[in-house]
């Protein structure tokens, strides 16, 4: 039977995911409280008494900071208080054991201040990031109203595939699905999804970044997921967006139900395609957005060398920093040497 296994918030961008048991969800909106604050890091173009939505290379988070899963956050979305906690001095080898660090009202200037120093103690940032909040908005990695949906099965296939077990959590997604094929949720794409009585549609695909190399229980780097996808499949996908078409509440435990799905068309065997090195291409370490030489990019004609591109150019998918840029062809050949 096919079931929501799990479904998941993250208010501050970056920190912990908090479940929830069960989220009333209104048409065209975004999941409730969800990315609504955000830590921008220093010296980006981002208007703090202004907060919009920006890309994500301009925050704080686990894509480019992975310690950030050293501690564990929960924010009470009726208070404002913002409990943090970190695993216990005395017995660092039992995770389940915490203490905590830091309590702070994220409804007051002092609290948001607090909050600001901590992070700038685990993460080295040249000054102290500042918490933005969107009220009326988001800071999600993606402009619209999407929701993110894991399928289990796939997580699992996966796993299976590789050899190693891969947290399902990796993927920060708002909706955890099982009882699916693997895979199979790509073929729904176009197709209405109902969880619960949410209508959905399912709207794309979603490009994995290196968030998912974070082990979410220990805060290391300890996976190449969307390098292992691409060698493996020739892309970087893996689970989907969705867009609330219906209000309607979703519980775990609901059913999952799909209009007319598509006829399987995926090809989840391995692909030859993932991989010829590039001798003029560039990877953004954070995203995995390829830069070619020889084919350009937003703002960048075919044919100028990438050292050439001035140093405040940014990743123009995730907006990341140019230093944070390596060969291509030289992380095809460590993978090759792994």
């Amino acid at each position: 039977m096919r079931i929501v296994r799990g479904i998941y918030r993250y208010p501050i961008k970056g920190l912990s995911p908090q479940p929830v048991r069960g989220i009333a969800l209104e048409a065209g909106k975004p999941f409730p409280f969800d990315r609504v604050f955000a830590l921008a890091r220093p010296g980006v173009p981002v208007d703090p008494d202004a907060p919009r939505w920006a890309k994500k290379g301009f925050f704080v988070m686990l894509m480019l900071d992975n310690a950030l899963a050293r501690v564990q956050t929960h924010l009470d979305i009726e208070t404002m208080q913002l409990t943090v906690l970190r695993r216990s001095a005395s017995s660092p080898a039992d995770s389940s054991r915490t203490e905590s660090v830091l309590s702070a009202d994220l409804s007051t200037k002092h609290g948001r201040a607090a909050v600001e120093a901590f992070i700038q103690t685990q993460v080295p940032l040249q000054a102290a990031p500042k918490l933005l909040h969107a009220p009326d908005g988001h800071f999600m990695d993606k402009p619209d109203n999407v929701m993110s949906c894991i399928n289990l099965a796939t997580v699992r296939s996966l796993e299976k595939e590789w050899g190693v077990a891969i947290d399902p959590l990796r993927f920060r997604a708002n909706f955890y699905i099982d009882g699916v094929e693997p895979w199979r949720e790509f073929d729904w794409i176009g197709s209405d999804i109902t969880l619960g009585d949410a209508l959905f549609r399912v709207d794309r695909r979603n490009g994995r970044c290196g968030a998912t190399n974070v082990n979410p229980a220990t805060g290391e780097r300890d996976l190449d997921i969307p390098g292992s996808l691409r060698r493996t499949f020739g892309h970087k996908d893996l689970g989907i967006y969705l867009v609330a078409r219906t209000s309607g509440k979703v519980v775990v435990g609901d059913p999952v139900a799909v209009s007319d799905p598509a006829t399987s068309s995926y090809d989840a065997l391995p692909s030859a395609q993932g991989g010829t090195p590039e001798q003029h291409s560039y990877i953004c370490r954070g995203c995995y957005y390829i830069f070619d030489e020889l084919k350009g990019g937003p703002g960048i004609a075919a044919g100028i060398p990438f050292a050439s591109i001035k140093d405040d150019w940014r990743c123009p998918d995730c907006g990341t920093e140019k230093a944070n840029f390596r060969p291509y062809a030289d992380e095809l050949a460590e993978a090759k040497r792994a």
